[in-house]
């Protein structure tokens, strides 16, 4: 069965066949007559089985059918007048009459209340119990929707770096070299060695551009030991990033240019698109606080951009809030920002802007200084729904001052270019390195934002963080 042929209008009386989930069964027994509920992908239909117009084993089974069970069922299909009179189209208003049924896989009786991940009750289950009952859950429209419009994100992502020249590399996930001071790594014996897992694959891309491969990206998971995932809505231990490397020619806003123009269009073809449509709507109609994103502009057509110490004025005197310029922003400055920037019209009245020029004792040590003022770095964020979503700088390109950088430990403890374990990576740049910029971006993170969604666990099909480990 496809789409839309087989429930349309004119097949009334045809003959058809399909596989569909069982959603409630009701019997009356006094008619000999059974109503089945069935779901066939994202649709609902209804289906009559009578006792006098099956032979009876196929009576009997259709007696013990047990909800959520997948059966195979043979029929003609018979539409339903809409509201207005006229023969519809649409699935939920079609009724099939079998005259065959097999059960292909039966569902045990005894799952979780399967009423409990209905559609109409979807709000009133807990969260946890709903990643405890995972199978369940995504079965159901809006949950099922999250993971396709995750599929189709990526896809988009990859559609577009493609179409502007870059290469889709793999790096690894087992390495050696962590950052003294970071405690969010996670230990693994290798072997007799020390290794760790990768919290971003930053090191191994800038490798790869100092082979000249000048663009390239990689889609994958990394791992953070984040305590604070245990009660976050937007932290994880393990998630899904999009990291991103390229060479520019004059600036490092190139990179940014790039990234905001990806992130349109990823937006555009997601609200465009009919595939992905029927599943934004299935999850603003079961989800209340899924809202439309808003894509605006500045007065030159781009998304807005603020720098780092703009955004803390506008935090202070636009919204009279306090706030520190010492310190990076907390998660309620950033939604509080967002909120700024979706209602002002001046500020274009959108979802995504960019905050740029970060100071250096807030970014990592390979992070370029801003050379006309050393105190700020040629770094930014990318804001969606007031969450970071991207975190990107311009890289150090020179041996010298990275190994310069490394001892004066801006931002961190000072490292030991001279260090075993740092060879690796300083052998891309004795090699000679271009000028180059990269950044890391929460795939799971970015659909929760476009979304609206309220916790990041959502749009991860199997979330991992300091409290679960299962599924």
């Amino acid at each position: 069965m496809n789409e839309t042929g087989p429930f349309a209008h004119d097949m009334k009386g045809q003959k058809l066949s399909f596989d569909a989930r069982v959603d409630s069964v009701f019997q009356f027994e006094h008619l000999k007559l059974m109503h089945l509920g069935l779901r066939v992908q994202n649709k609902s239909l209804a289906a009559i089985i009578s006792a006098s117009s099956v032979p009876k084993a196929t009576w009997d089974t259709a007696q013990k059918l047990t909800t959520e069970s997948i059966i195979r069922v043979t029929g003609y299909v018979a539409p339903q007048a809409s509201d207005n009179g006229e023969a519809s189209d649409n699935a939920a208003h079609v009724i099939v009459y079998l005259s065959g049924l097999d059960v292909i896989a039966w569902a045990s009786p005894d799952l979780p209340s399967s009423s409990s991940y209905r559609r109409e009750m979807l709000s009133r289950v807990g969260l946890e119990e709903r990643l405890s009952n995972r199978i369940l859950d995504v079965r159901y429209a809006a949950s099922g929707a999250i993971f396709k419009l995750h599929s189709g994100m990526c896809q988009l992502i990859v559609e577009f770096l493609f179409s502007n020249n870059f290469q889709w590399i793999h790096t690894p996930r087992i390495i050696t070299a962590t950052v003294p001071g970071d405690n969010e790594y996670f230990h693994l014996p290798y072997f007799g060695q020390d290794a760790w897992l990768a919290q971003s694959s930053q090191q191994h891309k800038q490798m790869a551009l100092s082979m000249d491969m000048e663009r390239v990206f990689e889609i994958g998971p990394v791992f953070r030991a984040e305590v604070k995932s245990s009660d976050s809505a937007r932290h994880l231990t393990e998630f899904t990033v999009l990291d991103i490397a390229m060479t520019f020619y004059e600036d490092y806003h190139e990179v940014v240019d790039l990234l905001e123009s990806m992130l349109l269009f990823v937006f555009r073809e997601l609200q465009g698109r009919k595939q992905y449509q029927q599943h934004i709507k299935a999850v603003q109609r079961l989800y209340p606080c899924g809202r439309p994103l808003r894509v605006g502009f500045d007065e030159h057509g781009k998304v807005p951009r603020i720098t780092f110490t703009e955004a803390k004025r506008i935090l202070r005197e636009d919204m009279n809030l306090e706030s520190d310029d010492s310190k990076n922003f907390t998660e309620q400055e950033e939604a509080d920002l967002g909120r700024h920037f979706r209602d002002s019209p001046h500020r274009g009245s959108t979802d995504i802007f960019t905050i740029d020029q970060y100071p250096a004792s807030m970014r990592q040590f390979n992070s370029q200084a801003n050379p006309n003022a050393s105190e700020f770095s040629n770094t930014w964020d990318i804001i969606v729904s007031g969450r970071e979503i991207c975190s990107g700088s311009q890289r150090i390109h020179s041996y010298y001052e990275m190994c310069e950088a490394m001892r004066a430990g801006v931002c961190g403890p000072p490292l030991d270019p001279e260090a075993r374990q740092w060879q690796p990576y300083l052998d891309a740049f004795r090699a000679g390195m271009p000028p180059h910029g990269g950044c890391g971006l929460g795939v799971n993170r970015l659909l929760q934002s476009f979304l609206g969604l309220d916790d990041v666990r959502e749009t991860t099909l199997f979330p991992r963080d300091a409290n679960r480990l299962r599924p």
